[in-house]
Protein backbone atom coordinates (compact mmCIF):
# COMPACT_ATOMS: atom_id res chain seq x y z
CA UNK A 1 0.00 0.00 0.00
CA UNK A 2 1.46 3.34 -1.06
CA UNK A 3 -1.04 5.50 0.79
CA UNK A 4 -2.24 5.31 4.38
CA UNK A 5 -5.45 7.06 5.45
CA UNK A 6 -5.18 7.56 9.20
CA UNK A 7 -8.57 9.22 9.59
CA UNK A 8 -10.72 7.26 12.06
CA UNK A 9 -13.73 5.07 11.35
CA UNK A 10 -16.84 6.17 13.22
CA UNK A 11 -19.36 3.88 14.92
CA UNK A 12 -22.68 5.28 16.07
CA UNK A 13 -25.26 3.81 18.42
CA UNK A 14 -27.69 5.23 20.93
CA UNK A 15 -25.99 3.33 23.75
CA UNK A 16 -23.57 0.50 24.47
CA UNK A 17 -25.06 -2.05 22.05
CA UNK A 18 -22.65 -1.18 19.26
CA UNK A 19 -19.70 -1.98 21.50
CA UNK A 20 -20.04 -5.58 20.33
CA UNK A 21 -19.38 -4.34 16.81
CA UNK A 22 -16.50 -2.15 18.00
CA UNK A 23 -14.96 -5.13 19.82
CA UNK A 24 -15.05 -7.20 16.62
CA UNK A 25 -13.68 -4.38 14.45
CA UNK A 26 -10.79 -3.69 16.84
CA UNK A 27 -9.69 -7.30 16.38
CA UNK A 28 -10.30 -7.39 12.62
CA UNK A 29 -8.67 -4.01 11.83
CA UNK A 30 -5.67 -3.62 14.16
CA UNK A 31 -4.20 -0.75 12.13
CA UNK A 32 -7.39 1.35 12.07
CA UNK A 33 -8.42 4.05 14.56
CA UNK A 34 -12.04 4.12 15.76
CA UNK A 35 -14.41 6.67 17.26
CA UNK A 36 -17.45 5.32 19.09
CA UNK A 37 -20.24 7.88 19.46
CA UNK A 38 -23.12 7.07 21.85
CA UNK A 39 -26.21 9.22 22.30
CA UNK A 40 -26.91 7.90 25.78
CA UNK A 41 -28.71 11.07 26.88
CA UNK A 42 -31.61 10.19 24.58
CA UNK A 43 -31.55 6.38 24.51
CA UNK A 44 -33.28 4.02 24.01
CA UNK A 45 -34.17 4.96 20.43
CA UNK A 46 -36.41 1.90 20.13
CA UNK A 47 -39.27 3.65 21.92
CA UNK A 48 -38.97 7.02 20.11
CA UNK A 49 -41.03 8.53 17.27
CA UNK A 50 -39.59 8.18 13.77
CA UNK A 51 -39.09 11.95 13.45
CA UNK A 52 -37.06 12.03 16.67
CA UNK A 53 -35.00 8.99 15.71
CA UNK A 54 -34.13 10.65 12.39
CA UNK A 55 -33.29 14.03 13.93
CA UNK A 56 -31.13 12.51 16.67
CA UNK A 57 -29.24 10.30 14.22
CA UNK A 58 -28.53 13.17 11.83
CA UNK A 59 -27.30 15.34 14.71
CA UNK A 60 -24.97 12.57 15.87
CA UNK A 61 -23.61 12.09 12.36
CA UNK A 62 -22.90 15.83 12.20
CA UNK A 63 -20.62 15.26 15.18
CA UNK A 64 -18.88 12.38 13.39
CA UNK A 65 -18.36 14.67 10.40
CA UNK A 66 -16.70 17.27 12.64
CA UNK A 67 -14.46 14.51 13.99
CA UNK A 68 -13.27 13.87 10.40
CA UNK A 69 -14.20 10.21 10.07
CA UNK A 70 -13.40 8.55 6.74
CA UNK A 71 -16.26 6.05 7.02
CA UNK A 72 -19.00 5.16 9.48
CA UNK A 73 -20.93 2.17 10.76
CA UNK A 74 -24.53 2.86 11.75
CA UNK A 75 -24.75 0.31 14.56
CA UNK A 76 -28.22 1.37 15.66
CA UNK A 77 -30.61 -0.83 13.69
CA UNK A 78 -33.46 1.37 14.86
CA UNK A 79 -31.84 4.37 13.15
CA UNK A 80 -30.94 2.36 10.06
CA UNK A 81 -34.52 1.12 9.74
CA UNK A 82 -35.84 4.63 9.28
CA UNK A 83 -33.15 7.01 8.05
CA UNK A 84 -30.21 5.15 6.46
CA UNK A 85 -30.92 6.55 2.99
CA UNK A 86 -31.15 10.08 4.38
CA UNK A 87 -27.85 9.68 6.24
CA UNK A 88 -26.15 8.45 3.07
CA UNK A 89 -27.48 11.40 1.09
CA UNK A 90 -26.50 14.02 3.68
CA UNK A 91 -22.91 12.99 4.40
CA UNK A 92 -20.03 12.52 1.99
CA UNK A 93 -18.30 9.72 3.91
CA UNK A 94 -19.48 6.14 3.20
CA UNK A 95 -21.81 4.59 5.78
CA UNK A 96 -22.55 0.92 6.38
CA UNK A 97 -25.55 -0.43 8.27
CA UNK A 98 -25.81 -3.73 10.07
CA UNK A 99 -29.19 -4.72 8.63
CA UNK A 100 -28.13 -5.58 5.09
CA UNK A 101 -25.04 -7.57 6.07
CA UNK A 102 -26.81 -9.55 8.80
CA UNK A 103 -29.85 -10.23 6.61
CA UNK A 104 -27.64 -11.67 3.86
CA UNK A 105 -25.74 -13.93 6.24
CA UNK A 106 -28.88 -15.27 7.93
CA UNK A 107 -30.67 -15.96 4.65
CA UNK A 108 -27.62 -17.82 3.36
CA UNK A 109 -27.21 -20.15 6.36
CA UNK A 110 -30.79 -21.20 7.10
CA UNK A 111 -31.66 -24.70 5.88
CA UNK A 112 -35.36 -24.90 6.70
CA UNK A 113 -36.04 -21.27 5.65
CA UNK A 114 -37.26 -20.23 9.12
CA UNK A 115 -35.47 -17.34 10.86
CA UNK A 116 -36.19 -15.84 14.27
CA UNK A 117 -35.08 -12.21 14.74
CA UNK A 118 -34.61 -10.28 17.97
CA UNK A 119 -34.91 -6.51 17.49
CA UNK A 120 -36.06 -3.35 19.24
CA UNK A 121 -39.77 -2.62 19.05
CA UNK A 122 -39.20 0.21 16.57
CA UNK A 123 -37.07 -1.96 14.28
CA UNK A 124 -39.65 -4.72 14.46
CA UNK A 125 -42.41 -2.33 13.37
CA UNK A 126 -40.35 -1.05 10.43
CA UNK A 127 -40.13 -4.45 8.67
CA UNK A 128 -36.55 -3.52 7.69
CA UNK A 129 -35.03 -6.91 8.48
CA UNK A 130 -37.91 -8.82 6.95
CA UNK A 131 -37.64 -6.83 3.71
CA UNK A 132 -33.86 -7.21 3.54
CA UNK A 133 -34.06 -10.99 4.03
CA UNK A 134 -36.85 -11.37 1.46
CA UNK A 135 -34.67 -9.58 -1.10
CA UNK A 136 -32.05 -12.32 -0.64
CA UNK A 137 -34.53 -15.22 -0.58
CA UNK A 138 -38.27 -14.64 -0.97
CA UNK A 139 -39.04 -18.14 0.36
CA UNK A 140 -37.63 -17.45 3.84
CA UNK A 141 -40.15 -17.22 6.69
CA UNK A 142 -39.41 -14.64 9.37
CA UNK A 143 -40.70 -14.18 12.90
CA UNK A 144 -39.56 -11.16 14.89
CA UNK A 145 -39.47 -10.61 18.65
CA UNK A 146 -39.35 -7.12 20.10
CA UNK A 147 -36.60 -7.06 22.75
CA UNK A 148 -36.54 -3.49 24.00
CA UNK A 149 -36.65 -4.64 27.63
CA UNK A 150 -33.29 -6.35 27.14
CA UNK A 151 -31.73 -3.10 25.91
CA UNK A 152 -32.07 -1.44 29.30
CA UNK A 153 -30.68 -4.53 31.05
CA UNK A 154 -27.56 -4.51 28.85
CA UNK A 155 -27.21 -0.73 29.23
CA UNK A 156 -26.98 -1.25 32.98
CA UNK A 157 -24.18 -3.80 32.49
CA UNK A 158 -26.34 -6.85 33.33
CA UNK A 159 -26.45 -8.65 30.00
CA UNK A 160 -25.44 -11.95 31.56
CA UNK A 161 -27.75 -11.66 34.59
CA UNK A 162 -30.46 -14.11 35.65
CA UNK A 163 -33.04 -11.55 34.53
CA UNK A 164 -31.71 -11.47 30.97
CA UNK A 165 -31.65 -15.29 30.87
CA UNK A 166 -35.31 -15.53 31.86
CA UNK A 167 -36.32 -12.99 29.21
CA UNK A 168 -34.32 -14.76 26.48
CA UNK A 169 -35.83 -18.08 27.51
CA UNK A 170 -39.30 -16.59 27.07
CA UNK A 171 -38.40 -15.08 23.67
CA UNK A 172 -37.30 -18.45 22.30
CA UNK A 173 -40.57 -20.24 23.01
CA UNK A 174 -42.41 -20.83 19.73
CA UNK A 175 -44.82 -23.76 19.46
CA UNK A 176 -45.72 -23.21 15.81
CA UNK A 177 -42.43 -22.00 14.32
CA UNK A 178 -39.51 -24.41 13.87
CA UNK A 179 -36.69 -21.94 13.29
CA UNK A 180 -33.10 -23.06 12.64
CA UNK A 181 -31.49 -19.60 12.63
CA UNK A 182 -31.54 -16.76 15.17
CA UNK A 183 -30.53 -13.29 14.01
CA UNK A 184 -29.43 -10.84 16.69
CA UNK A 185 -31.15 -7.84 15.13
CA UNK A 186 -30.33 -5.63 18.09
CA UNK A 187 -26.63 -4.97 18.71
CA UNK A 188 -27.10 -5.11 22.49
CA UNK A 189 -27.72 -8.85 22.30
CA UNK A 190 -24.03 -9.53 21.64
CA UNK A 191 -23.63 -9.02 25.38
CA UNK A 192 -26.19 -11.70 26.27
CA UNK A 193 -24.49 -14.45 24.26
CA UNK A 194 -23.76 -16.82 27.17
CA UNK A 195 -27.34 -16.60 28.40
CA UNK A 196 -28.67 -17.02 24.87
CA UNK A 197 -26.63 -20.20 24.40
CA UNK A 198 -27.99 -21.59 27.69
CA UNK A 199 -31.56 -20.65 26.79
CA UNK A 200 -31.23 -22.33 23.38
CA UNK A 201 -29.94 -25.47 25.05
CA UNK A 202 -32.83 -25.49 27.52
CA UNK A 203 -35.30 -25.17 24.63
CA UNK A 204 -33.54 -28.01 22.77
CA UNK A 205 -32.76 -25.72 19.87
CA UNK A 206 -29.76 -26.53 17.69
CA UNK A 207 -29.65 -23.34 15.69
CA UNK A 208 -27.21 -21.02 13.96
CA UNK A 209 -26.87 -17.66 15.71
CA UNK A 210 -26.00 -14.73 13.44
CA UNK A 211 -24.05 -12.00 15.24
CA UNK A 212 -24.14 -8.85 13.07
CA UNK A 213 -20.71 -7.79 14.35
CA UNK A 214 -19.05 -10.45 12.21
CA UNK A 215 -21.30 -9.64 9.24
CA UNK A 216 -20.45 -5.93 9.27
CA UNK A 217 -16.74 -6.66 9.64
CA UNK A 218 -16.71 -8.42 6.27
CA UNK A 219 -18.58 -5.55 4.61
CA UNK A 220 -16.26 -2.93 6.10
CA UNK A 221 -13.18 -4.77 4.86
CA UNK A 222 -14.56 -4.86 1.32
CA UNK A 223 -15.50 -1.18 1.48
CA UNK A 224 -12.25 0.32 2.77
CA UNK A 225 -10.18 -1.85 0.45
CA UNK A 226 -12.38 -0.94 -2.50
CA UNK A 227 -12.12 2.78 -1.73
CA UNK A 228 -8.40 2.44 -0.92
CA UNK A 229 -8.77 4.21 2.42
CA UNK A 230 -6.97 1.63 4.58
CA UNK A 231 -4.58 2.70 7.28
CA UNK A 232 -1.19 1.06 7.75
CA UNK A 233 -0.50 2.71 11.11
CA UNK A 234 0.87 0.70 14.02
CA UNK A 235 -0.63 2.33 17.11
CA UNK A 236 -4.40 1.85 17.20
CA UNK A 237 -6.38 4.61 18.93
CA UNK A 238 -9.93 4.16 20.25
CA UNK A 239 -11.93 7.22 21.36
CA UNK A 240 -15.41 7.45 22.85
CA UNK A 241 -17.90 10.33 22.80
CA UNK A 242 -21.04 10.21 24.90
CA UNK A 243 -23.96 12.62 25.27
CA UNK A 244 -24.95 11.37 28.72
CA UNK A 245 -23.05 10.75 31.95
CA UNK A 246 -19.39 10.12 31.14
CA UNK A 247 -18.52 8.26 34.33
CA UNK A 248 -21.48 5.89 34.10
CA UNK A 249 -20.63 5.13 30.48
CA UNK A 250 -16.96 4.58 31.30
CA UNK A 251 -17.88 2.18 34.10
CA UNK A 252 -20.17 0.10 31.88
CA UNK A 253 -17.88 -0.09 28.84
CA UNK A 254 -14.97 -1.00 31.13
CA UNK A 255 -16.99 -4.04 32.19
CA UNK A 256 -18.27 -4.94 28.72
CA UNK A 257 -14.91 -4.55 26.96
CA UNK A 258 -12.86 -5.85 29.91
CA UNK A 259 -10.68 -2.76 29.87
CA UNK A 260 -9.56 -0.72 32.92
CA UNK A 261 -11.38 2.61 33.19
CA UNK A 262 -8.11 4.54 33.30
CA UNK A 263 -7.26 3.24 29.82
CA UNK A 264 -10.48 4.54 28.25
CA UNK A 265 -10.57 7.86 26.39
CA UNK A 266 -14.15 9.05 26.96
CA UNK A 267 -15.30 12.60 26.19
CA UNK A 268 -18.66 14.35 26.39
CA UNK A 269 -20.56 15.88 23.47
CA UNK A 270 -23.63 18.10 23.68
CA UNK A 271 -26.97 17.40 22.05
CA UNK A 272 -29.96 19.67 21.57
CA UNK A 273 -32.23 17.82 23.97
Amino acid sequence: MNFSDKRPIGIFDSGVGGLGILRELIKSFPTEDFIYLADTARMPYGEKDVSDITAYTIESFEKLKKLNVKAAVLASNTSASYCLDEIKSLFDFPTLAVIGAAALDSAMVTHNKNILIFATNATAKSDAFQSAIKKVDSKVNVKIRGCSELVNIVESGKGESEESYEILNKYLEFKDFDYDTVLLGCTHLSFTKKNLDMALKKNNKNVKVIDPAKSISKDLKRMIEGLRIESCGKDQKISFYVSGNVQNFKRIISKLLDEPEENLDVKSFEVKG
